[in-house]
């Protein structure tokens, strides 16, 4: 199973607005810098498999505001929801919040945090992550992180599932009884149980932790290349009767991780912890992790692995064995969702991708904190490279220069997606992709949305026109003095944001080209009209602005005119004393002229008529 879609409301970096994330049951590999929510994503799909083996308690702890635990974003207006919502590719959808406890021992849902694995740096780190007097004992590790999403086979009587819970139930002592108080013999139901128990839970495990071994020792070998073997040696959990009964004495578990040899030599590493570098560190690290999966997968579950941020310790070249790792083994296994704050690290996973026989199964998503808002501030994701997003990054690098330079482009694609081909495009010129300056566009562009009669638009274009002048040309040429600007260029990408939105909630069309001609018909009176013709100096728009439907202001001239008395033509001659005119004034200038002396009505756009005969209205 995959995940299709994952909704974050009001959870961590993610509001109550553009917090839906369609996966599609794809792949994703996510860059985004820091502090701009890509994390959430991980944390997101985390805690709700997580929460299937909570209480209400501890699922209400993640959206109870002042909760020491709670995962609400602190922006959100007091009694807003938080939730986490995700929908597989079976149907099935899942969600947690305050008072939601659906998740809470759903099978499907434990059984898919079983299968699925999140690692990030410091999971890694945890595996070697000693002062150098320390021996490296994990069980800790084991028992806080991984235990919970073992499966435990039980002897009777017990019935639970999972190995937290035999390590839980052996983790209780045994309690006297009786005068003189004693402990249960050794052939009492109560020890003979936990005996059994004890057995199945040492067995279990080191048969794992041997398993994990072999499968990590084979990814060092034939994956990172390193002629390293390595053991997860356990201590085994006991407990033991003593002195008629009167005490017990017990032994913890331990789990020592062991270089058995190195580069052929045997034993020769007593504290891997000190003497191994990051990248072999981190490589040991994540191979025990898959090692461990390995163990954890099932059929016909979510599987999901999900990698934050954990290559950030590893050379290039190792980073390249990870990801051929990760595209030759796991992907056929799991849905993998790679997170990384290393555009370069990004770029390269990206490349491999776009040119592999998998591409069609992966998504490219960037995340950025948005500007919009800098008191609220809220991810902000491209689903693909674009100028807006090459701009965001270079500016998050302090490129001002070559985000400006983006920001250009950017700029001059919202004009030539939003405009009428005429406004960009110099259609007058023999090249037919010549387009007009940026400074011209906006000029034309600003003449354009006045004639609709939208303010908005006309003032955002405005500004953009004036940032322009002073900034985007500027630093188009010159490094100097580009820090000051900053602020101004985070007010350019507000203003563009605010720009594309007005113009998303207008749509608009040529009713009538350029060069055709209407009619303006007149009655003065019971006995005469006329009929004038009126051709077209420029392309007549039909716009819609929310409900409702205009018509922008048009250039015309009257051509022809002809008199009608009872209906029957009186006189037929060229009529050219109006010109460049709006429809709207050549209109006003006629009926008020003392030839004509016509009341004027307010609805003057129903008295024109196409060639064909029909309304000027009728779209």
């Amino acid at each position: 199973m995959k995940i299709t879609e994952l909704t974050l409301h009001n959870f961590k970096f993610f509001t109550a607005t553009d917090n839906t994330l369609k996966l599609d049951g794809k792949n994703l590999l996510i860059w985004g810098e820091n502090g701009s929510g890509k994390s959430s994503i991980y944390w997101g799909i985390y805690t709700l498999l997580q929460c299937s083996f909570k209480d209400n308690d501890g699922i209400d702890a993640y959206f109870t505001e002042n909760h020491e635990k709670n995962l609400i974003n602190i922006h959100t207006p007091a009694g807003d929801p938080s939730f986490i919502e995700m929908k597989l590719d079976n149907g099935s959808a899942y969600k947690i919040a305050l008072g939601d406890y659906s998740v809470i021992n759903d099978q499907d849902v434990q059984l898919s945090a079983v299968s699925s694995d999140f690692i990030n740096y410091q999971v890694l780190a945890s595996f070697l992550s000693f002062y150098h007097r320390d021996n490296p004992v994990l069980f800790e590790m084991f028992e806080e992180e991984i235990f919970r999403y073992l499966q435990f086979a039980p002897p009777a009587p017990y019935t639970f599932d999972f190995f937290n819970d035999a390590w839980d139930e052996l983790k209780k002592t045994l309690v006297k009884s009786g005068k003189p108080s004693k402990y249960p013999n050794r052939q009492s139901t109560i020890v003979t149980n936990k005996t059994n128990l004890k057995n199945a839970f040492n067995i279990q495990l080191r048969t794992l932790l041997a398993n994990a071994t072999a499968k990590a020792n084979d990814i060092l070998k034939n994956h990172f290349g390193y002629d390293i073997e390595i053991e997860l040696e356990y201590r085994e959990y006991n407990f033991e009767l003593l002195a008629n009964n009167s005490d017990v004495r017990y032994t913890m578990p331990q789990i020592f991780l062991k270089i058995r040899k190195y580069y052929g030599k045997e034993d020769a590493v007593k504290k891997p912890h000190s003497f191994l570098n990051e990248a072999k560190k981190t490589a040991i690290g994540l191979a025990i992790r898959l090692g461990i999966l390995e163990r954890r997968l099932l059929a016909n579950k979510l599987n999901v692995l999900a990698l934050d941020d954990l290559l950030i310790s590893l050379d290039m070249s190792n980073r390249e064995v990870v990801l051929k790792l990760l595209f030759g083994v796991y992907q056929n296994k799991y849905q993998l969702l790679i997170f990384t704050h290393d555009k370069q690290f990004f770029n390269i996973a990206k490349h491999k991708i776009e040119h592999s026989s998998f591409k069609d199964d992966w998504l490219f998503w960037e995340f950025y904190v948005n500007e919009k808002d800098p008191l609220v501030p809220k991810p902000r994701f491209f689903e693909n490279e674009t100028e807006l997003s090459k701009a965001l990054y270079h500016l998050s690098e302090s490129d001002y220069p070559a985000s400006v330079n983006y920001l250009r482009k950017h700029t001059e694609k919202i004009l030539e997606k939003y405009f009428p081909h005429h406004l960009y495009a110099n259609i007058d010129k023999e090249e037919p992709n010549s387009n007009y300056t940026l400074d011209s566009m906006l000029g034309r562009a600003i003449i354009f949305f006045t004639k609709m009669n939208q303010p908005t638009i006309v003032s955002s274009l405005s500004d953009v026109k004036q940032y322009v002048k002073i900034l985007l040309n500027p630093l188009s040429h010159t490094e100097r003095g580009v820090q000051r600007h900053k602020g101004e260029i985070k007010n350019i990408i507000v203003t563009l944001d605010a720009l594309e939105k007005s113009f998303s909630l207008v749509s608009y069309r040529v009713h009538i080209k350029s060069g055709e001609l209407v009619t303006l018909k007149l009655t003065k009176n019971a006995t005469t009209s006329y009929e004038i013709d009126v051709g077209l100096l420029e392309d007549l728009f039909w716009f819609k602005d929310g409900l409702n439907d205009r018509f922008a202001s048009c250039k015309s001239e009257s051509i022809r005119i002809r008199e009608f008395e009872n209906a029957v033509l009186k006189e037929d001659k060229k009529f050219n004393h109006y010109k460049d005119l709006p429809l709207s004034d050549l209109y006003t200038q006629i009926v008020t002229h003392n030839a004509f002396q016509i009341p004027a009505i307010a609805d003057w756009e129903s008295l024109y008529f196409k060639s064909d005969g029909s309304p000027l209205t009728t779209l």
